[in-house]
């Protein structure tokens, strides 16, 4: 997907880090398109809108498109403006083109402890879920583990839920990644397992359940930038 092709009233998701072990997911719906730039509702958290400049902040947007597909535009830049007596944020992206996710299905954003274990280390690793679809899943290691994890090894993450119950997830690093204060390891599985497709069921389940505060009847006007 070429960034002047998202289109109006789809939903984005933006993933902000701050170079750190910090996350924080926002979704919001865009209102308004360009060549080089969307507007959409202004992110919040608790009611107020969100700032998004500081030290070491990187942004990445994920936009499905009309056949389900995810796309991922990395390194965004978002300020707030103002057009006709509403406030906007205004995402821009240096990347004309989005990166096509590998899986091939919508991943669900995790980003929480759990328990690896990888095949040639003998000791569990304690480390942080990021997300996770029914043919795979990534996680990330602080670089103060001192791990050298290649690719092929076979790796079973195991997430202790909240109401007792346990999910076991095993795939084969396919991808690793270099970031500037973790690295990432993406992981392929074989076939679905039931039990992780029911666990990003109730994922799912848990998002939907939010208010979308990001729907506003006030942000309906759909002239162009």
């Amino acid at each position: 997907m070429k960034y002047s092709e998202i289109p109006m009233g789809v939903k984005v998701q933006i993933c902000v880090t701050n170079g750190g072990d910090m996350q924080a997911k926002f979704i919001s719906r865009v209102m308004k398109t360009g060549e080089k730039t969307l507007l959409v509702i202004p992110f919040t958290h608790k009611g107020i809108r969100v700032n998004f400049h500081g030290a070491n902040v990187k942004i990445n947007m994920e936009v499905t498109d009309a056949q389900g597909g995810t796309w991922t535009f990395k390194n965004c830049r978002i300020d707030s403006v103002r057009k006709n007596g509403l406030m906007y944020h205004k995402i821009l992206s240096p990347m004309t083109e989005g990166i096509e996710n590998r899986r091939g299905e919508r991943r669900t954003y995790v980003w929480q402890p759990a328990i690896f274990s990888i095949e040639g280390i003998p000791d569990q690793v304690f480390t942080t879920l990021k997300d996770i679809s029914p043919s795979g899943f990534a996680f990330v290691v602080e670089p103060k583990k001192r791990l050298q994890i290649p690719e092929g090894r076979m790796v079973t993450c195991t997430v202790n839920e909240k109401d007792g119950n346990t999910v076991h997830i095993r795939g084969k690093i396919v991808r690793r990644e270099k970031m500037e204060q973790y690295v990432l390891y993406g992981c392929r599985s074989g076939e679905p397992n039931p039990e992780v497709v029911e666990y990003i069921g109730r994922l799912n389940e848990k998002a939907a359940r939010k208010p979308d505060e990001n729907d506003n009847e006030l942000y309906m006007s759909k002239d162009g930038i």
